[in-house]
């Protein structure tokens, strides 16, 4: 058992967990690119939905993008390749070779309805996933994110947004804006998470972070006192 001081803790600048979420267009994207660009160390993209490239390639927002590293997820037989991706960013790791600041996966969302699509496949079902399938898939993702944050990374997820229904129990109702994650572990990614982040544009195109969450939407910052901030700022270097 490993005794430590709190102020010892406290003090010790220690890696990022993050869920950036939105519609499909908005910027999740984009916003992976800004933070690689404005980042001192490394960017390593797992692209699943196949986005990160073009949105890149359209020079648009980020400019610099030679501190940027892209691997495709395979998004056919994603349950057996995705586990050995992360097997041989696990073995670079330990051999200190996994030289990157920054991990990004863009975007769990696709990754949930790839893995569960592979799944599907393989069974009696007509290539619909069965119940267990849903089961596998949901404990391949929650599994993931930890093993990912034993690495001593930045970790970055990007998920879609979907828009719930929810009734008080004196009969009103209200909507709520949320990642895109099967509904049995969103509350436990985003648990793990310390920034949970929604983005959003401004009436002159701007787009920011929504960091502090309200009834409508699902949000958290446990870095800093920020509520909110542009995308471009999110980024804090350290003092010197």
């Amino acid at each position: 058992m490993e005794l430590r001081k709190l102020d010892d803790a406290i003090t010790t600048k220690k890696p990022t967990t993050a869920l950036i979420y939105c519609a499909p267009g908005v910027g999740k994207s984009t916003a992976l690119g800004i933070i690689a660009e404005k980042s001192k160390g490394r960017t390593l993209v797992l692209d699943v939905d196949r986005t990160f490239v073009n949105a890149m390639a359209k020079m648009e927002v980020v400019h610099d993008l030679s501190k940027v590293d892209v691997v495709e997820v395979d998004n056919i037989h994603t349950f057996d390749s995705w586990t050995e991706l992360l097997l041989d960013l696990d073995k670079m790791n330990s051999e200190g070779k996994l030289d990157y600041e920054n991990i990004c996966v863009d975007n769990i969302s696709e990754l949930e309805r790839c893995i569960l699509s592979d799944l599907g496949s393989k069974g009696k079902n007509k290539g619909v996933p069965a119940q267990a399938d849903y089961q596998y898939m949901q404990f391949k993702l929650v599994n993931s994110l930890r093993y990912m944050k034993s690495w001593g990374k930045n970790i970055y997820w990007t998920a879609w947004e979907t828009i719930e229904q929810f009734q008080n129990p004196d009969g009103s109702g209200y909507s709520r804006q949320y990642p895109k994650i099967s509904m049995k572990i969103v509350d436990n990614i985003c648990g793990l998470c310390d920034i949970v982040a929604k983005i959003a544009v401004n009436k002159e195109g701007g787009r920011g972070f929504i960091l502090e969450a309200t009834q409508n939407t699902y949000a958290k910052n446990q870095i800093d006192n920020r509520k909110g901030c542009l995308v471009e700022d999110f980024i804090i270097e350290e003092e010197k």
